[in-house]
């Protein structure tokens, strides 16, 4: 049986809930936090966004919600109970990653889905900079860049 891939919306909704509930927090208190931190929340935005009337949340939410929980931004949007290859749909018409995957890049750590490595890791802040996870030797980052650029141009896109 093949498992529904995660979306990001689903993930935070139910981290949400989870440790709102696990702090013993109504959702009024959370909203309380929240508006403390100058979003405008009550307990019915609260409420639609756990049980998924509410379709998204913006940056600021997002993030004023892992400060107001306590948690790293990315123990929200992926969820830490699952399985290494639990499937992640990070981009709607694209295949999904593995939560670990998943995981990996939003740390800098891994590329995914047709990234071109080489582009991705020059990104890294030099003070952040740790050698990639094994499976990115430089031979491999200059060999999956040049595919991923042959396949870009094949598909009209730089």
């Amino acid at each position: 049986m093949t498992q529904e891939p995660l979306t990001p919306h689903q993930t935070i909704a139910a981290r949400v809930k989870q440790l709102r509930k696990g702090r013993g927090w109504s959702a009024q208190h959370l909203a309380d936090q929240m508006a403390a931190e100058g979003i405008a929340w009550d307990r019915s935005i609260v409420a639609n966004l756990e049980n998924g009337r509410r379709a998204s949340v913006s940056v600021e939410e997002f993030l004023v919600l892992a400060f107001v929980l306590d948690v790293a931004p990315v123990h929200l949007l992926v969820p830490v109970d699952a399985e290494e290859t639990t499937p992640y749909r990070v981009v709607p018409e694209r295949l999904p990653a593995g939560s670990w995957f998943v995981r990996a890049w939003f740390r800098g750590r891994t590329p995914i889905g047709g990234v071109d490595p080489k582009r991705y890791f020059a990104e890294v802040p030099d003070i952040e900079w740790e050698p990639p996870a094994s499976q990115w030797t430089p031979e491999n980052i200059e060999a999956a860049s040049a595919a991923t650029t042959e396949a870009r141009k094949a598909a009209g896109r730089s």
